[in-house]
């Protein structure tokens, strides 16, 4: 809500700069807390900064795969130290191969739709979640 509040919504992924990195990166601390979602508050977090809504997310979702690359380079090495590799890696590339798709079309379908509408809704149901959660626990 902060980033559709403040956000001016100017800049594109040609103006982007290294403050932008930073300031969104810094963002990413506040998934620290139940119901705060890292892309949620990266997006919001380049929104303060003035990027228009998809310019943000896209920004968020690249943010993340270097993350994804190191955390799936060591699963690999992990699943290759198995004694029974032989038998689980035809599930597992089906996995990844499903993980893919749905990731992919998921990420498509969110840019489409914060071209059009706001974060709002997706905001409400992050402290929905949080509450629960904080109350559960």
């Amino acid at each position: 809500m902060i980033g559709e509040y403040f956000g001016k919504r100017k800049r594109n992924l040609a103006h982007l700069n290294w403050v932008d990195a930073l300031v969104m990166g810094l963002f990413q601390v506040l998934a620290l807390f139940p119901g705060v979602s890292r892309s949620g508050s990266t997006i919001a977090g380049g929104m303060v900064r003035n990027l228009d809504r998809p310019t943000a997310a896209r920004f968020s979702f690249l943010m993340s795969v270097p993350v994804m690359l190191g955390a799936g380079a060591v699963a690999l090495k992990d699943m290759l130290a198995m004694p029974a590799v032989g038998d689980v890696a035809v599930p597992v590339a089906i996995g990844f191969l499903a993980a893919l798709v749905s990731g992919y079309a998921a990420i498509r379908w969110l840019l489409a739709y914060l071209g059009r509408h706001s974060l709002y809704t997706f905001a409400a149901y992050c402290l929905a979640v949080g509450a629960l959660i904080l109350w559960v626990a």
